[in-house]
């Protein structure tokens, strides 16, 4: 998936930032997240680009606002409820033909390290990739779809919003 020189990204659940530095310096940058103290960080680090205080179940963001949302690292923190109507928020957000791109560790109880990071991690929710990309294709045209494993085991889909006649 390669980008324009210039666009406007959401970065949903994303307080720190770090993906900030992976797009061009012509995109605008909205950072989402309900962390107070992440965006006040974010904010110190990037002052020219905008923070938004919300739950990704409920952004408070103009429809097809954008042309990337980002969502890293969130849906194992979202009941399969709630990652259902962030999904919805975000297909919202995008201009038609938008880009969606979502990675999250997912959940193998055969993966034993796996095991061991989620009963340390504060996301109570964690999903199998089959899970994810079954609620995901709903909403979205999923373009690619990447697996790996470092301990955990990973999934990343970059995805089209749905074209409304297909």
């Amino acid at each position: 998936m390669s980008l324009p020189a210039k666009g406007c990204v959401l970065d949903v659940g994303r307080g720190t930032g770090l993906s900030r530095s992976l797009l061009p310096e012509g995109w605008k940058y909205f950072c989402l997240d309900p962390d107070p103290q992440k965006l006040e960080g974010f904010y110190a680090k990037f002052p020219n680009d905008q923070v938004v205080q919300a739950s990704a179940c409920e952004i408070p963001l103009n429809d097809e606002s954008f042309d990337l949302c980002i969502m890293i690292a969130v849906s194992h923190h979202l009941t399969s409820e709630e990652f259902r109507t962030a999904l919805l928020e975000v297909k919202r957000l995008l201009r038609p033909r938008g880009m969606f791109m979502l990675m999250d560790a997912v959940w193998n109880p055969a993966n034993l390290r796996g095991r061991f990071l989620w009963s340390l991690d504060r996301g109570s929710y964690p999903k199998t990739g089959n899970d994810l990309e079954k609620q995901i294709s709903q909403l979205f045209t999923i373009q690619s779809t990447r697996y790996w494993k470092v301990h955990h085991e990973y999934a990343m889909f970059s995805c089209l919003k749905k074209d409304v006649n297909a």
